[in-house]
């Protein structure tokens, strides 16, 4: 028997649940994205904004510390803070040739000084404020002049140290070498430069005047 579906209803019948369901999906997703783009549009909005206002404050401020240089630069062109300027160099090395104590330059260097190594002499000059030292010493051997090398390195009150003569010792009952040093010496101790700030300090007795 042949059978044929007959649809007697005026309208056909579509399920459309699938489709309202994906409707209703999608357009979920697309709300979740604006909310996402919404959220980090005004994120980066806000950075932005605050950005803005600290370029602003840093422009304002290096603006001001411009105008402050030129100032400054304009008061150092002065003739009389010239001739103060002047005055300061020509004091800074007499008040480091005050400050030097021998007392205790030469405390720290026979602390500093191997038993192998015999000193010399000392010749102390002030170069632009800074104390340098010139240092002849004999030692026995190339092992004891590093050490002295070494150490004096080593020690705080001391720095930049260079070797001006190398040459066979001539003094007399003494088999070495002599060598001439030239080393720069702070003159006040650790504490008193920190608390000082870098300005030199009278010492009192035992300074060279």
């Amino acid at each position: 028997m042949l059978k044929v579906p007959l649809n007697l209803a005026s309208r056909p019948f579509f399920n459309n649940r699938k489709f309202y369901a994906a409707s209703l999906l999608l357009g979920l997703v697309l709300v979740g994205l604006s909310a996402a783009n919404l959220l980090l549009y005004l994120a980066h909005r806000s950075q932005s904004l605050r950005l803005n206002s600290e370029l602003a404050d840093q422009t304002a401020e290096a603006g001001r510390l411009e105008q402050e240089q030129r100032e400054i630069w304009a008061r150092l062109q002065r003739p009389e803070t010239e001739d103060f300027l002047n005055l300061v160099e020509y004091l800074n090395p007499l008040i480091a040739r005050r400050t030097f104590s021998w007392t205790r330059f030469l405390n720290r260097l026979e602390n500093l000084v191997p038993h192998q190594v015999q000193i010399v002499a000392i010749t102390p000059t002030i170069v632009q404020s800074e104390i340098v030292v010139e240092i002849y010493c004999n030692a026995r051997s190339g092992a004891d002049y590093i050490e002295f090398i070494s150490r004096l390195e080593a020690d705080s009150d001391f720095y930049q140290v260079n070797l001006m003569t190398e040459d066979v010792s001539k003094s007399p009952n003494f088999v070495g070498k002599n060598y001439g040093l030239q080393v720069k010496y702070r003159a006040q101790p650790p504490r008193e430069r920190a608390e000082a700030g870098g300005v030199l300090i009278d010492h009192g007795p035992g300074s060279v005047p």
